[in-house]
């Protein structure tokens, strides 16, 4: 029984962590944005088209972690759309973002 309840417990504890908002540190977001690129297949026409997406990925960043400290409930997180601009996030969703 003993054994069972530290299973049980151990369990809990692995998915509260694991289950955790994430923060992310503005000093990482090279890296950050090179297994972006690397995990979503990103190719850009040149440097500074990648740089006017690295620019829009650090502000996705910056507000992924502001939604996150004023969140309980739901998790925000780097998603595909992490390195749009606004200008192409208002033509995918059709308003400001």
């Amino acid at each position: 029984m003993r054994k069972y309840i530290s299973c049980l417990f151990l369990l809990v504890v692995v998915a509260l962590v694991s289950s955790r908002a994430p923060h992310y540190d503005i000093n990482d977001a090279p890296g950050l944005f090179e297994k972006f690129m690397k995990a979503y297949s990103r190719h850009y026409k040149d440097e500074e088209d990648k740089q006017v997406h690295y620019e829009a990925f650090v502000e996705s960043l910056k507000m992924i972690n502001e939604l996150n400290e004023n969140s309980d409930s739901t998790i925000y997180d780097i998603n595909d759309f992490a390195d749009y601009t606004a200008e192409e996030k208002e033509k995918v969703h059709g308003f400001n973002s």
